[in-house]
């Protein structure tokens, strides 16, 4: 086995995208270092990697895809023949085309991806979905998966990208949606809700202040306030969570790919 490092990179607004990513880390059990571009989707940096190395990216699913804001960044992470192993974390809906998509811009940055992997977390809009994922039993399947890396490695085959569900060309991004979550009779200023916004949609100084346009409904801000002092006013996702609550309830499981 001629790989030395792991190196693990996720976008991760509510947490769950890196509790499975850097569980999967632990599993293959190599020296690791962690790159959380959840507030640094903007960086002007790159990143290369070499044949030694292998690169674990993590994305939570956005309408069946990655998303938009994280894509840039990801052009930014090349692999001159790189081991790679895309993830891609959803509400326990669907994951559509997002792994696909995202073991096809690692494959285009060089890599060669040889394991693939689609797991669950606690939906964004509603903790009715998924509730309380990635529980136990997931982090044990991530751990195990981890491990199924390391025998990979071991066994020095893996000279081809693997393959994984998905669609090309890919389903259309979900539509711009300018409205989000604001704060309610509730809000005590904590400040904790502009800590977590990943895309700086709240004002730092003035935690009323709200620039819709820049939000992207990861809903960080409502998990993060201990007071329940922000909320989506009027309900305007009333039809896709009456969807979700309804017909996503039952528990689906990891897939994974190697």
């Amino acid at each position: 086995m001629n790989i030395k490092k792991v190196h693990i990179f996720y976008f991760s607004p509510t947490h769950t995208t890196k509790t499975v990513v850097e569980n999967i880390g632990k599993g293959i059990n190599l020296e690791t270092h962690i790159y959380d571009f959840t507030f640094s989707c903007n960086s002007p940096k790159d990143y290369n990697f070499e044949k030694e190395d292998l690169v674990i990216i993590g994305v939570p699913v956005y309408g069946g895809r990655t998303p938009v804001i994280t894509r840039k960044f990801l052009e930014k992470i090349k692999g001159s023949e790189a081991l790679a192993v895309p993830v891609a974390v959803y509400g326990n809906r669907a994951y559509e085309d997002c792994l696909l998509e995202l073991k096809n811009i690692l494959k285009e940055n060089g890599f060669i991806c040889i394991a693939g992997g689609a797991f669950i977390g606690e939906h964004s809009y509603t903790k009715k979905v998924g509730t309380n994922r990635p529980d136990n039993i997931d982090i044990q399947k991530a751990q195990e998966f981890g491990k199924l890396i390391r025998e990979k490695l071991e066994s020095e085959t893996y000279s081809h990208d693997i393959e994984v569900k998905g669609n090309f060309p890919y389903k259309a991004d979900m539509p711009k949606m300018v409205f989000a979550p604001a704060p309610n009779e509730n809000c005590v200023d904590c400040g904790s809700c502009a800590s977590v916004c990943p895309t700086g949609a709240i004002d730092i100084d003035d935690h009323r202040k709200i620039n819709p346009e820049k939000c992207i409904r990861c809903y960080a801000c409502v998990r993060a306030c201990r007071f329940d002092g922000r909320e989506l006013a009027g309900n305007p996702l009333a039809k896709i969570l009456n969807f979700l609550e309804t017909t996503c309830l039952e528990r689906k499981e990891p897939e994974i790919f190697i």
